[in-house]
């Protein structure tokens, strides 16, 4: 069995796109959970038209006037879907609404748990259109995306399910290293999004709220650091690194609580470390001695 849940905001052009990909996958899911937030009464009632001739979509709706964030907001809603589920589900997939995947999708993304038992939470890799060409939004190998993520369930139980904290999408993956699952994201399974990642609330904003969900997970400072110069290089031209270095020193400067244990803090900063150093990706704690504390 396979469930998906997608948080939408009140945006039905966007998520128009999902739902015609979705609906024309080779591999369709068992249950498809659309959570609506915020959204009026007439844009529900598009939403449904649009999804009525498919029994396996449901559509619910939380109405709390907060604005829509990034981070710990999003995963509540996705929380929520997942609690509208009956269904005694082996894979779950979050899926943003902003996404348009491939007809052969989730087929693909399950071929590769089929090949390996050891894997634990997969994604494809997203890219932008620009100008009518295809740019990738580049991540670590082993950082699955947050837009377009799948859950084992042994996976999912073992890491605690999805946590309601700031950069949850980040310490999921953590988690599910430091309990001997690997995570990836896979290159050549491409979905589109109609968005940069953190371009709503605009990028240079969305820039500083990654560094502040940085210094939240407590990342090595070289780290961020090293991110920070590498961000400069796309844009927005230095003012986008320039943002997230300051995202990080606003977050120590304010005292921002963690929002992971120090365990997984201590498993991350080791993985940073080797980075660093280029001694390769730790990609589960099977592969590599964890840090004492």
């Amino acid at each position: 069995m396979h469930v998906v849940v997608t948080p939408c905001r009140d945006e039905v052009s966007v998520i128009r796109n999902l739902i015609k990909s979705v609906s024309e996958q080779t591999v369709v899911p068992d249950s498809w959970i659309i959570v609506l937030h915020n959204y009026s009464q007439k844009s529900k009632e598009e939403i449904e038209v649009l999804t009525s001739d498919f029994d396996w979509i449901s559509i619910h709706r939380i109405n709390d006037n907060s604005e829509w964030k990034r981070g710990a907001q999003i995963a509540k809603i996705v929380n929520f879907g997942i609690s509208q589920s009956n269904l005694e589900w082996e894979f779950l997939s979050k899926i943003d609404s902003d996404v348009e995947l491939p007809p052969n999708y989730f087929e693909s993304i399950f071929s590769e748990f089929r090949e390996s038992p050891d894997l634990g939470i997969a994604s494809g890799s997203c890219y932008v259109l620009e100008r009518g060409r295809k740019i990738r939004e580049k991540v670590s190998p082993d950082h699955t995306r947050g837009a377009l993520k799948t859950y084992r369930k042994k996976c999912y139980e073992d890491i605690g399910g999805i946590g309601e904290v700031n950069g949850w999408d980040g310490i999921d993956n953590i988690k599910a290293q430091m309990n001997g699952w690997i995570t990836k994201n896979f290159p050549r399974i491409e979905a589109r999004h109609f968005r940069r990642t953190g371009a709503y609330s605009g990028l240079v904003r969305g820039c500083f709220e990654t560094g502040q969900f940085s210094y939240s997970m407590r990342y090595l400072p070289a780290y961020i650091f090293a991110r920070s110069l590498h961000r400069m290089l796309r844009k927005p031209i230095i003012i986008g690194g320039l943002a997230m270095f300051t995202g990080y020193v606003a977050g120590f400067a304010n005292g921002l609580p963690a929002s992971c244990d120090p365990e997984v803090s201590d498993f991350l900063r080791m993985k940073q470390k080797r980075r660093l150093l280029f001694k390769g990706e730790v990609q589960s704690a099977n592969s590599a001695d964890l840090p004492s504390n």
